[in-house]
């Protein structure tokens, strides 16, 4: 892996903090926590994967996963392990793409001191309206405890306040994606200048709980992956986060179909598609408690 061993890496710092909380054994549970519908015993509506981008109500996901980020299980670990990875690309990326962002902002927030210029891409119409208005610096959701749980990951003191507009600063646009259609880029939602041009593919690619859960099958999941490669230009790197072996996810009173994932299947598709799977510089595999983040690096 010449071209990362060459480059300036993160500091040693970062990926220390992480090693260094991860032997701490961060108080996470064991079960991963959706929402207090199923409390009250109340069978929220099974949806079609496909209906997400229809039912989806970002202020009421945002309010239930990541007002208190630490809360869910499988945010928890994404948000300990996300920027310790960091370590393992090149410091400078020139273009990165959050894909399947949804209308979080912890990507941009997390890479904004490492990658030129950011952009998010989502499938809902509500969500980029909410990026959207994050970009414009009219969030209506408060990213604070975000930032503050990202920072102390970081071994940083930095304010939440300064981490947003560090992050907003290398946004770019915001682009309306469909990982099941061809071109995977529907359009342009929304851009930060008239004059920013928006690329065919990316040095990174970074897409979290989104390929198996925008998938009801393992057919369905490969296409995603292949999607989503595509955006990937030669030697750049993919991010990817998922839960494994879920059947579905919930919040509010709707509960939603996704492809019920292995690590092999993950392996096989990303193998399939010119990724790098081979245990080494190219590629690293992080889990607990079936919840994963990977890094692999794109061979042509």
């Amino acid at each position: 892996m010449s071209e990362i061993m060459s480059s300036k890496v993160t500091s040693s710092s970062t990926i220390d903090s992480v090693s260094r909380k991860w032997k701490e054994k961060p108080d996470i549970s064991t079960k991963i926590s959706h929402d207090d519908a199923m409390t009250d015993d109340i069978v929220p509506e099974l949806c079609s994967a496909a209906e997400q981008a229809i039912n989806f109500n970002p202020d009421e996901y945002l309010q239930a996963f990541y007002s208190m980020p630490t809360k869910d299980v499988a945010m928890h670990t994404i948000l300990f392990f996300l920027p310790g990875i960091l370590y393992w690309i090149p410091e400078e990326i020139r273009t990165l793409l959050d894909l399947g962002a949804g209308p979080t902002v912890y990507v941009p927030i997390t890479f904004r001191k490492h990658a030129k210029h950011i952009y998010s891409a989502d499938c809902a119409e509500n969500s980029c309206n909410m990026l959207k208005n994050w970009a414009k610096n009219k969030s209506s959701f408060e990213w604070t405890e975000v930032c503050k749980w990202i920072a102390s990951i970081e071994g940083s003191n930095e304010l939440p306040v300064v981490m947003e507009q560090s992050a907003r600063s290398r946004f770019k646009a915001v682009l309306r994606a469909d990982l099941h259609a061809e071109p995977t880029i529907k359009c342009v939602h929304y851009k930060c200048s008239d004059s920013d041009d928006i690329p065919q593919q990316f040095h990174v690619v970074v897409s979290i709980f989104c390929l198996e859960y925008s998938s009801e099958n393992l057919e369905g999941y490969r296409h995603a992956v292949r999607s989503a490669v595509n955006l990937i230009e030669p030697n750049g790197f993919l991010i990817q986060g998922g839960v494994l072996q879920a059947n579905d996810y919930y919040f509010g009173n709707k509960r939603y179909r996704c492809h019920h994932l292995t690590k092999e299947q993950v392996i096989e598709s990303l193998k399939e598609n010119n990724m790098a799977v081979e245990k080494g510089e190219n590629f690293k595999w992080f889990e607990l408690d079936d919840v994963f983040l990977l890094i692999t690096r794109k061979k042509f």
